[in-house]
């Protein structure tokens, strides 16, 4: 049988593991981001916000940038490559 300081210590020691997880959540999420283009997960330093759709991220290194203008910003397509 659990004597009662151990259980309130269990208790606390939940609250804080529950309390951790819930806002380790919102740093990582702040952290990371995914590429419009090819789906990948990775930190925002890595990534380019797009300047006409300020919620759309896609790669700094590689084609995904040119792909993204491509499908959805074809006028001006040619003058960000």
């Amino acid at each position: 049988m659990v004597h009662k300081g151990e259980l309130d210590k269990i208790r606390e020691e939940y609250e804080v593991f529950e309390t951790w997880r819930q806002v380790s959540r919102h740093v990582v999420a702040d952290l990371l981001e995914a590429c419009s283009a090819c789906g990948n997960v990775r930190e925002k330093e890595r990534l380019m916000q797009c300047r006409w759709c300020h919620d759309v991220y896609f790669c700094r290194e590689g084609t995904c940038a040119q792909l993204h203008h491509a499908s959805v910003h074809p006028s001006v397509a040619f003058w960000t490559w």
